[in-house]
């Protein structure tokens, strides 16, 4: 059986160092599975692991992509596959870590190849969902595809979205979608270990590292990556380089950058526990908790 590691939870919160010492621990490497550190040059907005630290435990999936073209989940799989191989014949462990969630259960779940043509987009989907409620939505999905819908529940709106988004483009419920899925980590046994905390220290880590962000030259960063990529590549969209961006076109102050990037991040990392709230496969601990997550893993490999 093949063991693979995912260490997961909301932005901030510690993972990148908690992998690390893992890795230490069990002779293993660390596959990023964040969807923009996959790009060179876009460092302080992603928080990408230092060089140094990099040093000590061999990281994979960092700063591959310099042409800023699209990177996507069916890519990350294939390229997530290989560097988990690779890593397993060297005899060492393979260590997820990230923030993409979608990511993260795809590689469990796996994908399916959906019609390029959309006829109704996820935005579409969302704008119903503001201007006549999340309820109506997920009456429409419960009627289409009712196990599918039991399943999520009422209040989850990444899903209801999805759900109905895959159903009115592929018409075939995500039941049925789901079922012909593949991925190519079918074989493996994932170990779950999920970070949390409370969620005001969660926020106030989250406030101290955007000000570490900008003392450090985010928006420095950002003038100098304005000078090398046109504005449409797929980082400045992000959290953190947007508002750079804003703040050095003159759209906003800086004081109201920095507000922005925080109050964002912390919406994100709401929206990101709400999502893993719904996986049941995980295990939670502190982000402290190197000794426990030890034991954990440990009990799990053996």
């Amino acid at each position: 059986m093949k063991i693979l590691i995912q260490i997961l939870g909301p932005t901030g919160v510690g993972k990148s160092s908690m992998a690390v010492r893992v890795a230490k621990y069990f002779n293993g490497e660390v596959i990023s599975a964040d969807s923009m550190q996959i790009y060179k040059g876009f460092d302080i907005g992603t928080a990408k692991i230092s060089i140094s630290e990099r040093e000590d435990v061999k990281h994979h999936l960092i700063d591959v992509l310099e042409d800023c073209s699209q990177f996507n989940v069916k890519k990350f799989l294939a390229l997530s596959y290989v560097a988990s191989e690779n890593i397993l014949k060297r005899g060492k462990l393979p260590i997820i870590c990230g923030g993409t969630a979608l990511y993260l259960r795809l590689m469990i779940d796996g994908i399916f190849e959906e019609n390029d043509i959309k006829r109704v987009s996820r935005k579409k989907l969302k704008q119903i969902s503001e201007t006549s409620g999340l309820d109506l939505l997920y009456r429409r999905l419960f009627k289409i595809d009712s196990e599918y819908a039991e399943k999520i529940g009422e209040n989850d709106e990444i899903r209801i979205v999805r759900g109905l988004e895959i159903f009115y483009n592929n018409g075939l419920t995500p039941t049925e979608i789901f079922s012909r899925s593949a991925t190519p980590f079918k074989g493996y046994k994932f170990i779950r270990v999920g970070l949390t905390d409370k969620r005001e220290r969660i926020y106030k880590r989250i406030n101290e590292r955007v000000d570490e962000m900008i003392k450090i030259g985010l928006i420095k960063e950002t003038e100098e990556l304005m000078k090398k990529y046109k504005i449409d590549c797929p980082p400045f969209n992000s959290i953190g380089y947007r508002e750079s961006v804003a703040y050095i076109k003159g759209e906003i102050t800086k004081d109201k950058c920095i507000e922005l990037i925080k109050q964002r991040s912390r919406n994100f990392a709401k929206r990101q526990l709400s999502w893993f709230r719904h996986e049941k496969d995980i295990v939670w601990f502190g982000p402290d908790d190197t000794d426990e997550i030890i034991g954990f893993i440990n009990k799990k490999i053996n």
